[in-house]
């Protein structure tokens, strides 16, 4: 009997994931009438000049991400607001916006809940919260724990400011080979690094992860709960088995806008 052989996995171009992003992006927001900000784009923004008006903020410029990440400079879109981390970006750009956009960015956020409040203040009233978040099934987050709304809510509660040294560890050994591998040899070795991680207060990891069912629910219970006062979950889309990531909008309440989609 022919034994059947298994289909290679497609391999995804990058393209489409701009194409994913901003057709539920333009399920809630008006692009032609809109003003928008992305966080985080890199080289890779979501609204590309002639798509619609959206101006970049990032922690470091165009240069210097240019030279940390090896990436060609003229790939990566200027920054139109430089700003700090450990400030709430709202404290630091005067502007309001009709939607803000924020893909693989929430994940590394060591307090969701006081971000996502954060980030809602840039908003107009109706505007739009667009967040791609990495479905932890297709990454190498696959085999870690999922975040619960119980941890998120800790983080809450202490204010934090930083990734904790459970979370450092676990994104080094699923992420990095070379630590996976030092772990194995020298728990104490690997120990000791991630201390030193923890305390540079500069590490930079995948806090959360989440499969897209659970957050949707857990936005859905911060919501009920008042842990979100000035957002309100509006739209998702579940994971499509292809892509790596999922798609979640809050709106901004306390009136409407007319560059939102209806």
């Amino acid at each position: 009997m022919a034994q059947r052989v298994q289909a290679a996995p497609r391999i995804v171009a990058r393209e489409e994931y701009r194409a994913s992003r901003l057709a539920f992006l333009r399920g809630v927001v008006d692009l032609e009438r809109a003003e928008g900000l992305e966080v985080g784009a890199l080289d890779f923004p979501t609204v590309l000049p002639g798509a619609g008006r959206c101006a970049i903020a990032d922690s470091r410029s165009a240069d210097e991400l240019a030279r940390l990440f090896g990436i060609e400079r003229a790939t990566i879109p200027d920054t139109d607001y430089l700003v700090a981390k450990d400030r709430a970006l709202a404290d630091q750009i005067a502007r309001r916006f009709d939607y803000v956009v924020l893909c693989h960015v929430l994940e590394h956020v060591p307090d969701p809940i006081r971000f996502l409040n954060e980030i809602a203040e840039l908003l107009r009233p109706g505007g739009v919260l667009v967040l791609a978040i990495p479905d932890k099934r297709h990454t190498p987050d696959a085999s870690r724990p999922s975040s619960t709304v119980e941890q998120l809510l800790e983080s809450h509660y202490r204010r934090a400011t930083t990734p904790s040294l459970a979370q450092i560890m676990e994104f080094a050994r699923t992420w990095l080979d070379e630590w996976r591998a030092l772990a194995a040899r020298s728990p104490r070795e690997f120990y000791d690094w991630a201390v030193r991680q923890l305390e540079s207060g500069q590490a930079d990891v995948h806090c959360n992860v989440w499969r897209d069912e659970e957050l949707f629910a857990q936005l859905d219970y911060l919501d009920a709960g008042g842990f979100l006062p000035r957002l309100t979950p509006c739209a998702r889309a579940a994971n499509d088995g292809e892509l790596n990531e999922f798609y979640v909008a809050l709106r901004a309440r306390d009136g409407s806008n007319p560059a939102m989609a209806g």
